[in-house]
């Protein structure tokens, strides 16, 4: 165990436990917003839900091409850190506006937020891991990611539909909690700049 652990590079590391952070939340939360919505937003919630979802993967997609060239065109990876960190502050953030949300626009206003979040985290994400995997140990490595990032997402989402179900004031608390989750994993990504000898560095 010891031998697998002392292998693993710091950087994967470091990545993994950001996407712990922002994504293992997000799969549960994302399930459970139709049912909150629906709540503040009446009957035509599963309308506003679809438009909302448009919204945000048609700013993730518009978003996405443009960021991955801007970053391929800077050399230094503290750059692509720097944007990592500003695409997760700003997936977490609509999570813990959604309690004020009175109007569908606002709904509509929150997805955008997040679609272009997820357009920075996810291009910058995968460059930085992909540039800092081990040569021969792809795989493994791979594998390592996944796996710490099932079994997490297991456990918060059972946790969270546990709170969740206790009331609409614990509704609250778990999406707001789950976005400052959301944007503190921001602290890990930058902790990557303290990786001495990380290949993205160049």
């Amino acid at each position: 165990m010891k031998e697998t652990t002392a292998k693993i590079n710091k950087v994967i590391l470091l990545l993994t436990i950001s996407d712990v952070f922002s994504w293992g939340p997000l799969i549960i939360i994302s399930s459970l917003s139709g049912i909150y919505l629906a709540q503040k937003l009446g009957n035509d919630a599963v309308e506003f839900v679809g438009i909302g979802t448009g919204i945000y993967y048609i700013t993730r997609a518009l978003f996405q091409i443009p960021v991955g060239t801007l970053t391929d065109k800077l050399k230094n990876d503290k750059d692509e850190i720097a944007i990592l960190v500003m695409g997760t502050l700003l997936m977490g953030l609509p999570f813990t506006l959604y309690p004020s949300i009175t109007q569908a626009y606002q709904y509509y206003i929150l997805q955008f937020i997040f679609g272009l979040g997820v357009s920075l985290n996810v291009v910058n994400w995968r460059k930085l891991f992909a540039l800092n995997v081990g040569k021969g140990s792809e795989g493994r490595e791979y594998a390592f990611y996944d796996t710490i990032l099932s079994l997490s997402t297991a456990i918060i989402s059972i946790v969270i539909g546990l709170i969740a179900n206790m009331g609409d004031t614990h509704f609250n608390i778990v999406l707001i909690g789950s976005g400052i989750i959301m944007m503190l994993a921001s602290i890990w990504v930058l902790l990557i700049t303290k990786v001495n000898g990380r290949k993205s560095r160049g």
